[in-house]
């Protein structure tokens, strides 16, 4: 897998090294590239001996109830788990963070996302 491969998922990150935002979009260039070299270095880890950040943020994602949100936007579940992660990260709990991580995500991502 390359980084080619990845960007077509990412709505601020298209591979540049320095981010061309300011305020939140900075912030999601910076997560969707992370979501990117995590992504590759996953990959290549041919012996799949290494527990990744992803997959723990994508645990928690789907423990919360999130694995059906906005299901069709064509964003992997693995970015939009990282995403909530960095949200609710200034939420009391993860449990408060869903609503307005909705309404979040659906001004950032996807118009159509809150559900």
């Amino acid at each position: 897998m390359k980084t080619t491969d990845l960007l077509p998922f990412c709505r601020y990150y298209k591979g540049e090294e320095e981010c061309p935002y300011s305020g939140n979009e900075a912030m999601l260039w910076l997560y969707e590239m992370d979501w990117v070299n995590e992504t590759i270095r996953i990959c290549k880890d041919e012996k799949k001996t290494d527990q990744s950040v992803l997959s723990s943020h994508l645990s928690e994602y789907i423990a919360v109830g999130l694995s059906d949100f906005s299901a069709g936007d064509n964003i992997p579940i693995t970015l939009k788990a990282l995403l909530f992660d960095r949200y609710s990260r200034d939420s009391y709990s993860t449990i408060d963070a869903i609503e307005s991580f909705k309404i979040f995500y659906a001004k950032y991502y996807n118009n159509e996302a809150v559900m």
